[in-house]
């Protein structure tokens, strides 16, 4: 006979997809239980999942003219009575084997242990309840069947002879009160409940009587799942009922041994197995399960949820129930008739538009437990006929909830057709990774029990299933409906080591929220269906999202330092090693250029490029252009050429400030240049006052990463950044004793906090030196020299500076320490706080959000364990949202998205990315009113606060370098001789995380020829530390760019240069530096540092090892100056190469490099600083 999984597959179960008034009329969608001999009941339930299918199987099976699946050709009880003396023991069923071995693998695991009560009300008979009990043991082989290790090792059946009769002596609880009864009982069954099984030595199951009262005892029945399924707890409640009903003298007959016993159906499985009666359903589940599924990220809110739940796997558990109206239940099952399907069916599809909720993952896998008792001799059999169907649905372009579960009515009726087979056959057959002890394939269980708890009653006693939770977890989510009188009953039950209970109970209410809108709205986007109570979405809107509003402050940014200037005039303003500047020096200065600006043109919304080292003359730029009522907008000297000339075309200043006397100049540029070196030419006619800006006027423009090639130009207004001065003023409490230093490139929007936060306080501003931001052992002298008191910090630089071994001694002065730019971990906090005792703020947000618009302020006490985003700054707005722009569940990821007064105006320039990146506003209160998309990825924690998981797009941090991968495959491919282009990180790097790109050339070009065009077009720390040529990308099976296949890949080998071994103590002595810095020890002492993945902060650590090691600080222009160990032990002996070409050539392209990066005569190094305060 063909197979009737394949039969149904072939079929496709049309039944399903016929409109109601289509369907026969004996279409099954709920029958009355039928009542039993000597009992009575009253249950009304709904046909299970499995005998829907067979009902409608056999209706489309006689349809198609085939045979129908109980077709008695191939009878099962080939051994009617089961095993005999003389019979071989049959084979263990695949359910039996997977059982075994899990009992094996976790001896002491009670996660397949059963249990329930069995409540005797009424005069009990305690001989008649021993009789009935050993009967029921005798008639039934599998509950005297143990399972010992045969020779081989693997497990063999050995069913036990009918023995003596079982005993039951009864525990006597009658001392205790009517109302602690009913808790001591469930704690009596649990205590049962969690004695492990020793499958090899004893009986699956253990029974013990408990005495209430003479009318009221309790029957705890504990068994192992490898003999019993969910059927055969009614089978043994009844047939028990009915043996004591005639052991105490009831009319009636004995229940007949069964003539068919487990090890019966034992064999069957085998037959069909060996002879390939399910290979067609194996290939199908080969077929539909051959991509992996992923691990759903499920909103877990212990430990473990930092990463992805470990899929099965028995342990502890928690459970959460709740009740979903009558009403909206019968609307439901309304639904689902009207759509040709179950209440199953749309329980199912709510549970996977719910998992797609909380996961973002769109192809959603669900493990569902059916009972395979499809031949009618195994119905009433006792044992575990028990199998798992894999309800696999994609929700991509399911565009409403009706549509999905039409949906999930194909994936069932597929699903179901091919259920026969043992899911164990399917997993040995797929070998998933996870296979071994644990449940593979699925994170996720829905199971829908259509079967009331059992009453059934005898002439003298009642008996009545008290059903029982062992307090287990078998897969990390389960999800159980039942209906009841009162209406839908779900429990929900997790391991524990994954979830706690308030988790699961919002968990529960996100999925009653989803059904009532679900049932009120089914013909609106999916994604649209709310999720979220009201309680949950009113907390997230009105308190995570803001802490407190201040007044907005009247005055533009330079009017606050101008305010402050007349109050301290005499004070100290700006400290760098070439001058010192009062504040009345300031101010004057800068009155002075302005005019100059204002007689050229500068005035509100008229944008100066400032193209200026680090030096006091930066400070008066700044500030004189304020004045004039422009914005400035940095350029970087040590840009590329190209670079530079690409930001001033896309954003067409008024002019560019220059300094000849401090700043290599600019190349030829399409505006006007003004050259602050030179002498000013009289100004005549003192120019007109400026027009006083407006607080929505641009303060200043920064330019960001870009995903097309072209940096974005951020346009900050007064309103923003003097309110977050005003308020960061407050919270720091800082007075004119303090001391900021300002060390980050102006390139990056930090360094306009840290230039004008003292300025505003009266504070002294010093001044880092030109290329001094990175080397480590200058700005440690120069925090102890000034008594530096703020310091803005990235995490990987405040990691090199706690290298030092003085740096206690070092930055004694220093109360407030700002980190921001990129991540900072518990172990970091915990060393700093080892090493400095200051306050620590944790700053979050990008430079479209004025620097940062939230921050964590670590107490003093605080081990640094719960790192966050902190709490929203004052008038900044931060929500988490899913892609319909609604807030996420607490431990859902979602997207930042800030709005507020914060906010940028938008990109300079640039409409069409604004209109992209600034969205409406849907919480907005004023006309208007915008929220920036950060493309951020983050969750909320159940107090509130926000956890920072990465990026939602290409975007990267390196270094504390916000870099976009968009940005640099874009310029590789710009290249006329390469084809294609891929860029990435590659993390767990010595030294911290690499850009790494590879490329497909379609011409004559090798890597060191791209490394310039590069070099050429990009700042240094976007050029890739590893680049690669390669004939042609790897794919996926979906045809995209295979990363991971990349990533896997050996790192670029470095150029082929003869490794030469050190000689000398000090060539040793650099080498073991290196080799501690870059994890290897190849290298020789003539390979360049950065060729064999060395990069600009590695040679900042290295600073501080060879401060260690050879007692001496050794600038860094020194390091970059001698990239070999042979040419830095030489230059450190005092030996100039004696004449060795090879070092002087060294030398040479390293001074070269420098020069054709810009760094200028100090040099400098890759800066850690980042664009604000994003963390990653």
């Amino acid at each position: 006979m063909e197979s009737v999984g394949h039969a149904i597959g072939e079929l496709r179960l049309r039944e399903f997809r016929e409109s109601p008034s289509e369907r026969p009329a004996s279409y099954p969608e709920e029958r009355k239980q039928g009542t039993r001999a000597v009992t009575s009941t009253e249950d009304r339930t709904e046909i299970s999942p499995e005998e829907q299918r067979r009902e409608l199987t056999r209706l489309l099976l006689a349809e198609a003219g085939l045979a129908p699946p109980d077709s008695p050709a191939a009878p099962a009880a080939s051994v009617p009575g089961g095993d005999t003396a003389t019979s071989a023991p049959a084979p263990l069923t695949a359910a039996e084997k997977r059982m075994w071995f899990l009992r094996h693998l976790r001896p002491d695991d009670i996660a397949y242990n059963l249990c329930g009560g069995i409540r005797l009300t009424g005069a009990l008979d305690p001989a008649a309840l021993t009789t009935a009990v050993t009967g029921l043991v005798a008639a039934h082989d599998i509950l005297r069947t143990r399972y010992p290790t045969g020779g081989d090792g693997t497990p063999v059946r050995e069913i036990l002879p009918p023995g003596d009769p079982v005993a039951l002596d009864p525990t006597d609880l009658g001392a205790l009160p009517d109302d602690e009864r009913a808790p001591a009982a469930e704690r009596v069954i649990e205590q049962e409940g969690r004695k492990a099984f020793r499958l090899a030595d004893e009986t699956p199951l253990r029974l013990r009587l408990f005495r209430f009262t003479p009318t009221d005892h309790l029957l705890v029945l504990t068994v192992h799942h490898i003999a019993f399924d969910d059927h055969s707890w009614g089978r043994v409640l009844d047939e028990l009922a009915a043996r004591y009903a005639v052991a105490s003298g009831a009319d009636g007959a004995i229940p007949a041994r069964p003539s068919v016993q487990y090890s019966d159906f034992a064999r069957w499985e085998e037959r069909q197995l060996d002879g390939g009666a399910w290979d067609r359903q194996l290939d199908y589940w080969r077929q539909r399960l051959d991509r992996r599924p992923a691990s759903l990220a499920l909103p877990a809110d212990r430990p473990r949820a930092e990463g992805p739940p470990a899929r099965g796997g028995g342990t502890d558990g928690v459970r959460s129930d709740a009740l979903l109206d009558a009403g909206t239940g019968r609307a439901l099952r309304e639904l689902a008739r009207t759509g040709g399907t179950t209440l199953y069916t749309a329980l199912l599809a709510a549970y996977q538009a719910v998992l797609h909720r909380w996961s973002g993952e769109s192809d959603i896998v669900v493990g569902s437990p059916v009972v395979n008792r499809g031949r009618t001799e195994f119905e009433d059999v006792v044992g575990n006929f028990g199998n798992t169907v894999i309800l696999r649905t994609d929700l991509t372009g399911a565009e409403t909830f009706r549509a999905l579960v039409a949906r999930t009515r194909d994936t069932c009726a597929d699903a179901f057709a091919h259920q026969d087979i043992p899911f164990e056959r399917v997993v040995e057959a797929l070998r998933p990774a996870d296979a071994v002890g644990e449940a593979p394939l699925f994170d996720v269980v829905f199971s829908f029990v259509t079967e009331e708890s059992r009453r059934v009653t005898t002439p003298t006693v009642s008996f009545a299933e008290q059903p029982h939770h062992n307090g287990t977890a078998r897969f990390p989510l389960v999800l159980e409906a039942r209906e009841s009188a009162d209406g839908l009953a779900f429990g929900l039950t997790g391991r524990v080591d994954l979830f706690s209970r308030a988790a699961l109970d919002r968990m529960l209410g996100h999925l009653l929220t989803f059904l009532r809108d679900a049932v009120a709205r089914p013909e609106v986007p999916l994604g649209s269906l709310r999720i979220l109570t009201e309680d949950e979405e009113r907390t997230a809107l009105t308190q995570w999202s803001r802490s407190y509003d201040d007044p907005a402050e009247n005055r533009p940014l330079h009017r606050l330092v101008a305010d402050q200037a007349a109050r301290t005039p005499d004070l100290v303003a700006v400290v760098a090693s070439s001058g010192t500047l009062t504040y009345r020096e300031l101010d004057r200065q800068a009155d002075e250029l302005a005019q100059r600006l204002r007689a050229k043109g500068v005035g509100p919304e008229s944008i100066v490029g400032i193209h200026l080292t680090r030096t006091p003359g930066l400070v008066v730029a700044l500030l004189a252009v304020l004045k004039a009522g422009g914005a400035f907008m940095p350029l970087e000297p040590d840009w590329p050429a190209l670079r530079l000339r690409s930001v001033v075309e896309s954003s067409r200043p008024l002019m560019v400030l220059t300094d000849g006397r401090h700043t290599v100049a600019p190349p030829p540029l399409e505006v006007p240049v003004l050259d602050l070196a030179q002498p000013s030419a009289p100004v005549g006619t003192p120019a007109a006052p400026g027009v006083e800006p407006a607080m929505e006027n641009v303060a200043y423009v920064i330019h960001t990463s870009g995903s097309t090639g072209t940096p974005k130009g951020v346009m900050i207004r007064h309103q923003s950044i003097s309110n977050r001065l005003v308020w960061q003023s407050g919270l720091l409490g800082m007075t004119s004793e303090d001391r900021v230093l300002h060390k980050a490139p102006m390139g990056f929007d930090i360094s306009v906090n840290e230039i004008f936060l003292p300025l505003v306080n009266g504070a002294r501003l010093v001044l880092a030196d030109p290329g001094g931001h990175g080397d480590v052992a200058h700005l440690a002298e120069l925090i102890e020299r000034e008594r530096i008191t703020f310091l803005y910090i990235v995490a990987s630089m405040l990691e090199v500076l706690l290298e030092r071994d003085d740096i206690g001694d070092a930055a004694r002065s220093i109360r407030h320490l700002w980190c921001g730019g990129e991540a900072l971990t518990p172990a970091l906090y915990r060393r700093f706080r080892e090493r400095l005792d200051a306050t620590m703020y944790h700053g979050y947000g990008p430079a479209e959000t004025t620097i940062g618009i939230s921050c964590q302020v670590f107490d003093e006490d605080e081990d640094g364990a719960v790192i966050t985003l902190g709490t929203p700054n004052p008038n900044a707005r931060l929500y988490v949202l899913d892609p319909a722009q609604r807030p996420v569940p607490v431990g859902v990821v979602g997207e930042i998205h800030i709005g507020g007064m914060p906010l940028a105006r938008g990109y300079l320039n640039d409409p069409v990315r604004t209109a992209q990146a600034f969205v409406p506003d849907p919480f907005g209160t004023e006309p208007g009113a915008r929220l920036y998309r950060t493309g951020d990825l983050a969750r909320y924690r159940e107090d509130g606060r926000v956890d920072f998981l990465g990026r939602a797009d290409h975007q990267v941090k390196v270094r504390g370098f916000r870099i976009e991968l968009g940005e640099v495959e874009a310029t590789i491919t710009g290249h006329p001789a390469v084809r294609q282009a891929v860029a990435t990180v590659r993390s767990g790097e010595p030294g911290g995380d690499r850009l790494v790109a590879w490329c497909v050339p379609e011409g004559d070009v090798t890597g060191t020829d791209v490394r310039d065009w590069l070099a050429a077009r990009l700042p240094h720390y976007a050029v890739p530390g590893e680049l690669r040529l390669l004939p042609a990308l790897p794919l996926t099976a979906a045809g995209k760019v295979d990363r991971a296949a990349l990533l896997a890949l050996e790192p670029a080998p470095a150029p082929a240069v003869a490794v030469v071994g050190p000689k000398t103590d000090l060539e040793r002595e650099i080498a073991d530096v290196w080799a501690e810095l870059l994890g290897r020890t190849d290298i020789g002492t003539r390979r360049n540092f950065f060729d064999v993945g060395g990069h600009s902060l590695l040679l900042v650590r290295a600073q501080t090892l060879y401060r260690r090691r050879l007692g001496k600080d050794i600038p860094l222009v020194e390091l970059y100056d001698n990239p070999t160990v042979a040419a830095l032990a030489a230059h450190l002996s005092r030996a100039p190469g004696g004449g060795d070409p090879e070092l002087e050539r060294v030398r040479a392209k390293a001074r070269r490099g420098r020069q054709r990066a810009g760094r200028g005569p100090a040099g400098t190094v890759g800066t850690p600083e980042a664009p604000g305060e994003r963390t990653r």
